[in-house]
């Protein structure tokens, strides 16, 4: 791991880190995903929509202002306590299903708490990621939305190219090895900025 890490430290990396960081500070209400990806889900959310996110943060309180309603799925406490905080100030707190589920065989599984195809949107961004980008298929309607970031480090594409990308043909386990032929008839848009890589399915 150590010896790829330095093969990261191109010019090209340092470049785009660096401009990850510069949208960072510009937008620092915007989640932590690409910044091509948060341009396309602030197009395509509605104020109608349901939304469910796993993994909180930044992320929370901006979905919170653009859907009808979110529940967020949080296994760190500091970071369920600190996210609440953020809530609370912009009375968004009412707004949010906000659950810090800190057994992680129990998080998985909160997937099964939705009702098949109840779901506009969905973003996958925190532990088990596999376990819950699977259990969410079916949860998202058709036209909805399912988002993974970091989708680099589980399924390949040719357009990642940012660090730690799995090789053609490669999958990180066969749990989403089969979450890519259960979505191979999703319309995806794959993000880059050479940092992350985040990834939108849109169910046919």
């Amino acid at each position: 791991m150590f010896s790829r890490r330095i093969d990261h430290l191109s010019l090209l990396y340092v470049y785009n880190r660096t401009q990850v960081i510069i949208d960072e500070m510009k937008n620092p209400d915007h989640p932590w995903l690409t910044r091509d990806a948060v341009k396309l889900l602030d197009a395509l959310l509605k104020p109608i929509d349901i939304g469910v996110e796993f993994g909180s943060g930044r992320s929370t309180v901006w979905f919170a202002k653009r859907l009808k309603s979110l529940t967020s799925i949080e296994n760190n406490e500091l970071w369920y306590r600190k996210v609440s905080s953020s809530l609370k100030e912009q009375k968004l707190d009412g707004h949010v299903d906000y659950r810090l589920i800190k057994d992680l065989d129990s998080y998985a599984l909160q997937g099964n708490s939705f009702a098949d195809n109840s779901i506009d949107f969905c973003l996958v961004d925190g532990v088990m990621r596999g376990e819950c980008a699977h259990s969410m298929l079916s949860k998202v309607r058709s036209g909805g939305l399912l988002a993974v970031d970091n989708v680099n480090w589980y399924l390949p594409n040719e357009k990642a190219f940012s660090p730690d990308s799995m090789p053609p043909g490669q999958f990180a386990s066969d749990l989403w090895k089969e979450f890519e032929m259960q979505t191979r008839s999703w319309r995806r848009v794959w993000t880059s900025n050479g940092v992350n890589d985040t990834c939108i399915f849109i169910r046919p």
